[in-house]
């Protein structure tokens, strides 16, 4: 199926008509719901949130014998902390946490009719400092400045995507598919691309423009 056609069926299923979907306001995920979406194992999630690597909604610490919640927004960020910690990134999964562009193309993604798929994120050495930058990547960006040759490629739109049908399985009740390990998006440039890049793919100049 399509990824045009999953995303009309999820907001068939998920959205309801309502500028603030369900699925990804309501802080109503818990602590083993984020687990098997995302596959996150526990220790991972408590040290993500206990150390504060990701910026997520609700309390901090909701206190003594009350469990932390999490909406739609938190899960996909976990979802991206996971594709990036193998590779040392989660500083860029922290601020695309704390600007919300994750939240904002989630939020696109169930709510715009003209919405279109198929951008990604390029993670690519950083110009100005030590460590990383991000980048939009895909038709219709801009290309400009970055070394690609060494770019982590992660397919945003289709994480986003495969984590929100995941969390409208768990709001029906219904059993989430145990995670298979090699289900990654996340790809170092040289897997992806041969060669030329070409002007199919081109890139926002900006690391922090947004979808």
């Amino acid at each position: 199926m399509s990824m045009t056609r999953r995303i009309g069926n999820l907001r068939e299923s998920s959205g309801n008509g309502s500028l603030r979907p369900p699925i990804l306001d309501l802080l109503q995920f818990t602590k083993q719901n984020v687990i098997d979406v995302t596959g996150t194992a526990a220790h991972q999630l408590h040290n993500w949130v206990a150390r504060k690597w990701l910026t997520l909604s609700g309390e901090q610490s909701p206190g003594k014998g009350r469990r932390r919640l999490y909406n739609g927004c938190d899960v996909i960020t976990v979802a991206f902390g996971l594709e990036l910690q193998p590779f040392g990134m989660m500083q860029v999964a922290e601020q695309l946490s704390r600007t919300q562009q994750l939240s904002t193309r989630a939020y696109r993604m169930l709510l715009d009719p003209q919405f279109e798929c198929g951008r990604a994120l390029a993670i690519v050495p950083s110009s100005h400092q030590d460590g990383w930058d991000y980048v939009v990547y895909g038709p219709g960006t801009a290309r400009s400045g970055h070394d690609f040759r060494a770019a982590l490629i992660i397919d945003a739109d289709r994480l986003i995507l495969e984590t929100l049908e995941r969390l409208s399985l768990v709001t029906k009740g219904q059993q989430v598919p145990a995670r298979n390990g090699e289900e990654r998006v996340a790809r170092w440039s040289g897997d992806l691309i041969a060669g030329d890049f070409g002007d199919e793919y081109i890139i926002r100049s900006s690391p922090n423009e947004g979808f």
